[in-house]
């Protein structure tokens, strides 16, 4: 099942950048009103919920694996690895931007990096904590991904496909290296039916 879900997330990534733009991109672009405010508080949000964040998550994992000489560790930096490597596919959909940038839009690659480390937590972090470490991926994915709107750095489905990506990619990757043996154990407790004895 897992399987089924990762390769359905991973197709409807593929086929959310084919598009060169959508209705719901250009009716959010047009429609989202951007204070001075608003955009000075994304722009600090883009600084630290971002490629740093991303960066900075790999060299704790590093630095960990390297000390505890723990496998699991490397694997975790692995599946961090692969799921931020979903940006690379940005030249493949080469999307332009709503303003005027260097670097192509979809994926979006603040999202990619906050997603990325979410996902890793919350396969790290599966047991106990693990709806609380599920809360905080989503709350900083939705946020990193709104300032990026607001900046008017990436259409909505930029950020929407940076999410489908890396959850997909982090699926398959994280069976690969045998971090989970099936999708069940990355639902919460809170969602997941007791079994009564």
């Amino acid at each position: 099942m897992t399987r089924v879900v990762a390769a359905v997330l991973v197709i409807s990534w593929v086929l959310l950048g084919m598009p060169e733009l959508t209705a719901l991109d250009v009716w959010v672009h047009d429609a989202l009103p951007r204070p001075e405010w608003l955009r000075a508080t994304a722009a600090v949000v883009t600084v630290v919920l971002g490629p740093t964040l991303g960066w900075a998550f790999a060299a704790v994992l590093f630095v960990l694996a390297w000390r505890r000489r723990d496998l699991r560790l490397w694997k975790a930096l692995a599946l961090h690895g692969l799921c931020c490597a979903t940006l690379l596919t940005r030249w493949l959909f080469d999307r332009v931007r709503p303003i005027e940038y260097h670097l192509p839009s979809y994926p979006s690659g603040h999202t990619v990096a906050v997603a990325s480390v979410g996902f890793t937590m919350v396969v790290l972090l599966r047991r106990g904590v693990l709806w609380a470490v599920v809360l905080s991926a989503v709350l900083a994915v939705l946020v990193a991904g709104f300032a990026r709107v607001v900046l008017e750095m990436h259409w909505v489905t930029d950020v929407i496909g940076a999410v489908l990506g890396v959850t997909g990619v982090g699926l398959v990757a994280a069976l690969a290296l045998g971090l989970v043996t099936s999708g069940r154990e990355l639902v919460p407790d809170l969602v997941r039916p007791r079994r009564h004895p």
